[in-house]
C-alpha cells in the first residue's frame, strides 16, 4: 500500500507541475521565459512538482470554504437574516445536508469517473487496477475529511454548532460518501449502468435536490433534517455503513471492470486514431430522419450562399444532435412547471399570507438559465463535426467575424424557446397562486429569462471563438477558459443573495447582456481570425 501511495503521488506531483508549466507559458509576458527545455531539466522540475504539490494541498483546503461559505453560508445569513441562530443552523444543516448526502452521492463516484491519472497508472504504466483504486479511495476519503473540517469548524460554529456537532457532520458526510462509492460500484457490477453517466437522471436529481435544499430557507419553513441526522440512530447507522462499505471495498476484486469502463474514453493516448475514430462516429451520429430534413429543406439551402449555406446545411444535417439536448430542456422544464402548479395549489394560503409574487424567484433565473442553456454541447457539436476540418483553411479562419453572426442567431433562437419555456411555466405557477398575478414582476421576470438566453448564447459562441478551448484529443485545456466559466458560475450563484429590488436587479441583467453582444462583435471581428484556430 505504501509503495502504491508513493507512485500514486509522484504521478500526481508529476502531472500537477506539468500543467503548471504549461499554464506558465501562456502567460502574456513571463510565459515567454519558460522554454520547452524545462520539462526534461529535473532538478527544477522537484522543485515545480514540490511547489505544485503545495499548491493542490492549498487548494484542497480552500475549495470547501468557497463551497461551504458561498453556496450555504452566505444565502443563510443573507436571506434568513431575520432568523434566529438555532434557526439559521437549521437550515445551514438542511441545505449542507440535501446537496453534501444526497446530490453529490449520487453524480459522484471516484471508482467510475474518468480521469487521466487513472488512464496513465492503470493502462500506461499497467498498476493493479485492484491496488491503484483501493489506494485512491483511502488517500480519497482521508484527505475529503482533512480538508472539509476546518471549513465546517469555521462556519457551522459562526451559526453556534458546537465543535462535536461540526466535526460529527464532517465525519458521517465521508463516511457516507464511502457508502454511496460501495452502492455506485454494485449498481454497476450488476446491472452494467453507471450511474454518474445517466446524464437525465444525475440532473433531475441536481434540480430537485437543489429546489429542496434551499425551498425552506426561501419560503420560511423550518426543516427537520438537523433532528434527523444528528440524532442517534444515524450516529450509529452511518459509522457501520461506512466501515461495513470500506471493508467490502478493501476486498473487492473486480476492480478491473470499473477502470476499463472508466477509461474507456479518457485521454486516449495509445491507439489515438483508433479512438478519435470512436469519438467522432458516436458525436456525428444521426437518425435517418436527418437525412430526410435535407432532402425536404432542398429549397432552403438553395436561398443560401457562403458560410450561411455551410452553416444551414450543418444545422439541418446534425439537427436530432442538436435538438436532443434541447428537447430534454424542454420535457424539464414542463415537469418542473406542472409540479409547481401543483404546490401552489395545495399551499395557496401560505404563500399568500408571505405576499409571494414572480419577482421572489427572479435573482435565481442567473443560476436556472446558466444549466439550461444549450450553448456548451452546441459549441461541441460545431467543433467536432464541423470546424475542427475547416479550422485548418486560412481562408475559414479570416471569415470568422461572418459565422460567428450566423451561428449566433440560431443558438440565441434555441435558448429564447427554452426561456419562452420557462416563462410559460413561471407564468402558470404564478397564477396558480390566485392572487393577481399580471403585473411588472411577471414582465421583469420574462426581460430577465429573454436576456439571459441571449446572454449566455453571447457567452458559449464567444468563449468558443475567443479562446477555442477544444483540442484535437477531444479535450478541453485552456486555463483561463475554466478560469472564465467558473467566475460566470460564481456570479450566478451570487445572484442568489441578491438583496437589492427586482426591477434593479432586471436592469442590470438586461445592461449587461447589451454591454456583453457589443464586446463579443467587436473582438470577434478583430482577433477572430487569429483566435479561431485548430490547438
Amino acid at each position: 500500500m505504501l509503495r502504491m501511495f508513493s507512485t500514486l503521488m509522484a504521478i500526481r506531483t508529476s502531472i500537477a507541475a506539468n500543467l503548471l508549466i504549461f499554464y506558465i507559458q501562456k502567460l502574456p509576458v513571463m510565459g515567454k521565459l519558460i522554454k520547452n527545455t524545462i520539462y526534461a531539466n529535473l532538478e527544477l522540475k522537484k522543485i515545480i512538482s514540490v511547489a505544485a504539490l503545495l499548491l493542490t494541498w492549498i487548494g484542497g483546503f480552500l475549495l470547501p470554504f468557497m463551497y461551504i461559505g458561498l453556496l450555504i453560508y452566505l444565502p443563510v445569513v443573507s436571506i434568513g437574516e431575520d432568523l434566529t441562530k438555532a434557526e439559521q443552523l437549521s437550515q445551514f444543516i438542511h441545505i449542507f445536508t440535501i446537496i453534501s448526502f444526497v446530490i453529490a452521492a449520487v453524480s459522484s463516484a471516484t471508482i467510475l469517473e474518468p480521469k487521466r491519472e487513472k488512464y496513465i497508472a492503470v493502462k500506461l504504466m499497467r498498476l493493479s487496477p485492484a491496488r491503484y483504486m483501493k489506494t485512491t479511495l483511502a488517500y480519497r476519503y482521508t484527505t475529503f475529511g482533512i480538508y472539509l473540517l476546518p471549513a465546517m469548524l469555521l462556519f457551522a460554529g459562526l451559526l453556534g454548532a458546537a465543535i462535536v456537532e461540526a466535526v460529527m457532520l464532517t465525519v458521517l458526510l465521508a463516511l457516507w460518501r464511502i457508502v454511496s462509492e460501495y452502492l455506485h460500484l454494485k449498481l454497476f457490477e450488476r446491472t452494467g449502468v453507471v450511474l454518474i453517466k445517466q446524464t437525465a437522471i444525475v440532473w433531475s436529481v441536481i434540480l430537485a435536490g437543489y429546489a429542496g435544499a434551499y425551498a425552506p430557507l426561501l419560503l420560511g419553513a423550518a426543516p427537520i433534517t438537523d433532528n434527523v441526522l444528528l440524532n442517534l440512530p444515524l450516529y450509529i447507522a452511518i459509522p457501520l455503513g461506512g466501515v461495513f462499505a470500506a471493508f467490502q471495498l478493501a476486498r473487492y476484486t473486480g476492480y478491473r471492470e470499473a477502470v476499463d469502463v472508466a477509461t474507456k474514453r479518457d485521454d486516449p493516448l495509445l491507439n489515438m486514431g483508433r479512438m478519435m475514430a470512436d469519438a467522432q462516429k458516436k458525436s456525428v451520429e444521426t437518425k435517418q430522419s436527418d437525412y430526410d430534413t435535407v432532402l425536404v429543406g432542398k429549397g432552403r439551402l438553395i436561398k443560401k450562399e457562403g458560410h450561411a449555406y455551410l452553416n444551414e446545411l450543418f444545422f439541418m444535417r446534425h439537427r436530432s444532435l442538436i435538438r436532443g439536448p434541447i428537447n430534454k430542456r424542454l420535457v424539464i422544464i414542463g415537469a418542473i412547471g406542472v409540479v409547481g402548479v401543483i404546490f401552489m395549489l395545495l399551499f395557496r394560503g401560505q404563500l399568500q399570507e408571505q405576499q409571494w409574487n414572480a419577482g421572489t424567484i427572479i435573482p435565481f433565473l442567473v443560476l436556472t438559465m446558466y444549466f439550461l442553456s444549450v450553448g456548451d454541447s452546441l459549441c461541441k457539436a460545431m467543433f467536432y463535426n464541423c470546424d475542427l476540418s475547416l479550422m485548418r483553411y486560412s481562408f475559414y479562419r479570416s471569415s470568422a467575424y461572418d459565422h460567428f453572426r450566423i451561428r449566433l442567431g440560431v443558438m440565441v433562437k434555441n435558448n429564447l424557446l427554452i426561456a419562452a419555456t420557462l416563462g410559460l411555466a413561471i407564468t402558470a405557477v404564478t397564477a396558480a397562486t390566485g392572487s393577481e398575478w399580471l403585473h411588472l414582476e411577471l414582465l421583469m421576470v420574462w426581460a430577465c429569462v429573454i436576456s439571459l438566453a441571449i446572454f449566455y448564447s453571447v457567452h458559449h459562441l464567444f468563449m468558443y471563438y475567443y479562446l477555442q478551448p477544444y483540442s484535437t484529443e477531444l479535450n478541453v485545456k485552456n486555463p483561463l477558459f475554466f478560469a472564465v466559466n467558473l467566475l460566470v458560475s460564481f456570479a450566478s450563484g451570487f445572484s442568489i443573495i441578491w438583496r437589492g429590488a427586482s426591477s434593479s436587479f432586471t436592469i442590470v441583467i438586461v445592461g449587461a447582456t447589451l454591454l456583453y453582444l457589443i464586446v463579443a462583435l467587436m473582438l470577434v471581428r478583430k482577433h477572430g481570425a487569429r483566435t479561431f484556430r485548430v490547438k
